[in-house]
């Protein structure tokens, strides 16, 4: 398998967390993707570093429809990762939509001017594995829902706080969506990770715009409110339960 990067990326939770001073502030902190081809077809593993502090992910390994690859939950040296695995070759001859939602039914945190999004539903929890194509670049993203996270959906609504930048040449976009309803309040995950198709390990016209993050629009209090209650989550040795 030739691996094509690693890069060190910080998520922030809103405006009012900013800064990447404090490891506490942050829910992504490291990114890999590797490529392997077989048969003609692409293989693709991009792999999440998650900084949640003392909570810990379970150690899920769920199979997509049609086997088109997983999406895993799992801890090494006690750091958690989720990693989505995905034959992309099949994945992007499926149809493409442009009303891709995440888990709590709201609209995707990032526009693929008009490529459109494969979205797969994952069995067995109330998440989503997501790919799009355009102009060569590649965006893979997963949204996942956690049931220590619906009080904050009962007492904020229906929101999101997508923060979105630009680590070492990759753009991300990432971060939490909430709901009133049970189980649909959770982390989700979007990084353009560019050419998979050329030997060099980003495209040398590598297009940061094809697929741009969408601004939220949403009240400060809210957003601070939001940012203390995930602080909390991660201060506390817990693991976490993804809903169902």
């Amino acid at each position: 398998m030739k691996r094509l990067a690693s890069l060190l990326s910080c998520l922030f939770l809103a405006a009012a967390l900013t800064g990447c001073g404090s490891d506490s502030k942050k829910i992504v902190s490291d990114l890999e993707f590797e490529t392997r081809d077989q048969d003609s077809e692409k293989f693709v593993v991009t792999d999440f570093v998650m900084e949640l502090g003392n909570a810990e992910l379970p150690f899920l390994h769920l199979p997509l429809p049609r086997n088109y690859g997983y999406l895993r939950f799992y801890r090494v040296d006690g750091i958690n990762r989720v990693a989505v695995d995905v034959n992309l070759t099949e994945i992007l001859k499926l149809p493409r939509g442009n009303e891709a939602t995440l888990p709590n039914g709201t609209m995707l945190p990032v526009d693929t001017m008009g490529a459109g999004v494969i979205e797969i539903p994952v069995s067995g929890i109330n998440g989503k594995v997501y790919i799009s194509h355009k102009d060569d670049m590649t965006l893979v993203g997963f949204a996942a829902s956690i049931k220590q996270l619906d009080d904050i959906g009962n007492e904020m609504g229906t929101i999101g706080v997508f923060p979105n930048f630009d680590i070492s040449g990759v753009n991300v976009t990432a971060g939490i969506y909430t709901s009133p309803n049970q189980g649909q309040t959770g982390l989700a995950v979007f990084a353009n990770i560019g050419s998979l198709w050329s030997e060099s390990t980003l495209a040398s016209n590598y297009e940061r715009d094809a697929f741009r993050a969408i601004p939220q629009r949403n009240s400060r209090w809210k957003e601070r409110r939001l940012g203390r209650r995930l602080l909390r989550m991660k201060n506390t040795q817990q693991v976490l339960e993804i809903s169902k």
